[in-house]
């Protein structure tokens, strides 16, 4: 297996982490502006930095991912599909005030953002179709990806669904690099070299 492949699950877990703070951060600041009509602008651009160091984190582990792994293509098309969209969500949430169709706290939008998160998800079964510890660990993650809907019945923001990601992808990227430090779950690399067998008949041995 080729020894850099972990970097393609830690940078996107360290991804996830920094939109986990993005999440965290975001709902801080539209509490504040709910409840006391507060804006804290230094808070703001906090957020949208960790976010955009998330989406940096994101690209290096796509472009590893390129890199390193061998054929795939359903999955890294569906990655970088995930990643163009977050990035577009985040830019019209930055101009929101500017564009009158937009609602965050939409409950299509949140609706439509847990089904998509959760069906770009499924393809890392690609990694090594029929693992089990594999199938156990996007279950896992499909099932906290799509607890975000939950946020439409209280009629939050898209963050919470955001938030729901990034908890599901930190548990599925901790799962996956146990699994490849344990051997349980082998993925293909360019590079690799293949295993050589030895086959040795008696048939005509004397």
């Amino acid at each position: 297996m080729h020894p850099k492949l972990k970097r393609c699950f830690i940078f996107g877990q360290y991804a996830n982490i920094l939109f986990l703070l993005f999440a965290l951060m975001a709902w801080v600041y539209h509490w504040s502006i709910a409840r006391h009509n507060l804006e804290i602008v230094p808070l703001e651009i906090a957020a949208y930095t960790v976010e955009t160091g998330g989406f940096v984190f994101m690209l290096f582990s796509l472009l590893n991912f390129h890199k390193i792994v061998r054929h795939r293509y359903l999955m890294k098309l569906a990655m970088l599909v995930y990643l163009i969209t977050e990035v577009v969500i985040m830019i019209m949430d930055f101009n929101a005030d500017k564009i009158p169709f937009y609602n965050n706290g939409s409950m299509a939008l949140n609706l439509w953002h847990s089904i998509f998160s959760a069906a770009i998800c499924f393809t890392y079964l690609s990694l090594e179709p029929k693992n089990r510890s594999l199938e156990i660990a996007i279950i896992i993650a499909e099932v906290i990806i799509l607890s975000g809907m939950f946020g439409v019945i209280f009629g939050l923001h898209v963050y919470v669904s955001l938030l729901a990601n990034s908890v599901a992808y930190v548990i599925f990227f901790s799962i996956i690099r146990f699994l490849i430090s344990q051997e349980r779950i082998m993925i293909d690399c360019h590079g690799d070299r293949a295993k050589e067998y030895k086959y040795k008949s008696s048939f005509f041995d004397e």
